[in-house]
C-alpha cells in the first residue's frame, strides 16, 4: 500500500529521489568534479559535519548526475584495523589486485599514475586512518595531488578539527586539499527534505499523512539538538508505526462492538498527529541528562571517561561508588584528571590528547554545560581547581 511505501521511503537506507537544498555545497562539490575527475586530472577534498548532514548522500548524488563516465568508490575506513589497509581496501573495491611481488602502496602508485582513465576514491569516516602512523592518510593526498595523477581523492569526516590536526603538514607538502563544511540541517531543510521524501511515494490528491504542525514539531526538535536528519526520519517513521497500530486497534475495537467479531472494515490511511512526534520524541531524547551527555563531542566524553575512572563509578554499584584511586572527598584535581584523561588518549590511540590549556577549556564548557560542578581549591598557593561532581 501507499503508507507502507511511505514508511519505506523513511528509512534511512532509503535514497534520497533528489537533492533538496545544499545549493551551495552542491555547486562546490560540482566544480570540484569538473575540475578533477572530468577534466583526467587528480585532486583532493576534504568534507566535514556532523552525523546526518547529507555529506556521503549528496556526494554519490552529484557524481550519478555527472556528464563524465569514470569509477568511483567508496571505502568506509571504519573497518580497518590498521590505517595501511587502506591501500588494499581501495585496490579491491576498483578490482585492481596486486601482484606477489608489489605492496599495495606500490600497486597503487601504479594505478594512479598509469591508469588509462581518472577515477574517483571516496574515504568516508577517514578519520579512521588518524592513529599512530598517520603516513598513510598524507600519502595518500601526496598522490591525489602530484601533478601527474589520475585519482581524485575526497576525505568525509564528522571531526571539525581534522584538518587542524594533520592539515599542516599537507600544506608543507603543497598536498592540501580543499575544504567543505556540511553545516546542520536548519528547521525549513528537515521539513523540506522529508515532504520531498513522502511526495515521491504518495497518491496524487490525498492528504499529507503527517500533519503540518506534528511535521514542523519534529523538525524543530532535532534541529535544536543535533540538526540529523536520520533522527528526524526515525521520528516520523516511527510516528507513523504508532499511528498505524493506534488505528488498527481502534478500528479492531469498534468492529468487535457492531458486528459482533466480524473483520474490521477497512480505514483510510491514518494521520500522524503532533502527540504521536512527542510521545516519539520522549522516548528517544531520554531523561535532561541523557540529551546533555549525548551532546557532548568526543574530546568531553573522554574527559567524562577519566572522571569515572578517578572516581571509580560503575554502573554495577550505582548507589554504592568504588572507592576512588585518587580522588578526596573535596573532588579530583583537575591536574590529576588530565593526566588519566591523557593515558586514556595513549591507550585508545584514536585521538592524540589536547594540550594542558585546551583541557581546561574543556572543562569550563562542560561546566556551563552543567555536566560537572568546578570549585576552586582553597589554601592552594597555584589557585589549584578540583571537579567536584
Amino acid at each position: 500500500s501507499s503508507y507502507i511505501a511511505m514508511k519505506t521511503a523513511l528509512h534511512r537506507s532509503t535514497a534520497a529521489p533528489q537533492i533538496v537544498g545544499r545549493e551551495t555545497e552542491q555547486a562546490a562539490i560540482r566544480s570540484f568534479l569538473k575540475a578533477t575527475v572530468e577534466q583526467g586530472r587528480g585532486g583532493s577534498l576534504y568534507i566535514s559535519g556532523n552525523p546526518g548532514t547529507g555529506k556521503t548522500a549528496c556526494l554519490q548524488a552529484l557524481i550519478k548526475q555527472s556528464s563524465a563516465k569514470f569509477p568511483s568508490v567508496l571505502v568506509n575506513c571504519v573497518p580497518l584495523t590498521r590505517s595501511d589497509q587502506a591501500y588494499s581496501a581501495i585496490l579491491d573495491s576498483l578490482s585492481a589486485a596486486s601482484t606477489n611481488s608489489d605492496s599495495p602502496l606500490a600497486a597503487l602508485e601504479r594505478l594512479v599514475f598509469k591508469s588509462k582513465g581518472p577515477f574517483l576514491v571516496i574515504l568516508d569516516e577517514v578519520d579512521s586512518l588518524l592513529g599512530s602512523k598517520q603516513e598513510v592518510l598524507y600519502r595518500l593526498f601526496e598522490l591525489a595531488a602530484h601533478p601527474d595523477s589520475r585519482m581524485a581523492l575526497v576525505g568525509i569526516a564528522n571531526a571539525l578539527d581534522l584538518t587542524d590536526r594533520f592539515l599542516p603538514r599537507l600544506q608543507a607538502r603543497n598536498c592540501e586539499p580543499q575544504l567543505l563544511n556540511f553545516n546542520p540541517y536548519q528547521v525549513s531543510d528537515i521539513v523540506a527534505i522529508i515532504q520531498s521524501r513522502l511526495n515521491s511515494v504518495s497518491v496524487e490528491g490525498t492528504e499529507p499523512v503527517i500533519q503540518k504542525a506534528a511535521l514542523e514539531l519534529c523538525a524543530r526538535k532535532v534541529a535544536a539538538t543535533s540538526g540529523d536528519l536520520r533522527k528526524a526520519l526515525d521520528v516520523c517513521r516511527q510516528a507513523m508505526e504508532a499511528a498505524e497500530a493506534e488505528s488498527k486497534k481502534k478500528a479492531a475495537l469498534l468492529a468487535d462492538k457492531e458486528n459482533a467479531g466480524s473483520p474490521p472494515a477497512s480505514n483510510p490511511a491514518p494521520k500522524v498527529s503532533i502527540m504521536h512526534i512527542a510521545k516519539v520524541l520522549t522516548g528517544l531524547n531520554g531523561s535532561p541528562i541523557a540529551q546533555k551527555l549525548n551532546a557532548l563531542n568526543f574530546q568531553q566524553k573522554l574527559v567524562l571517561c577519566a572522571f569515572v575512572s578517578l572516581a571509580g563509578i560503575t554502573s554495577a554499584a550505582p548507589a554504592t561508588p568504588a572507592p576512588a584511586k585518587k580522588a578526596t572527598g573535596s573532588g579530583i584535581a583537575v591536574s590529576s584528571l588530565y593526566t588519566e584523561y591523557g593515558l586514556i588518549c595513549r591507550k585508545l590511540g584514536i585521538l592524540a590528547p589536547v594540550t594542558r590549556s585546551e583541557f581546561v577549556d574543556l572543562i569550563s564548557m562542560m561546566e556551563a554545560q552543567g555536566v560537572v560542578v568546578v570549585d576552586a581549591t582553597k589554601g592552594s598557593r597555584r589557585g589549584g581547581r578540583r571537579i567536584i561532581a
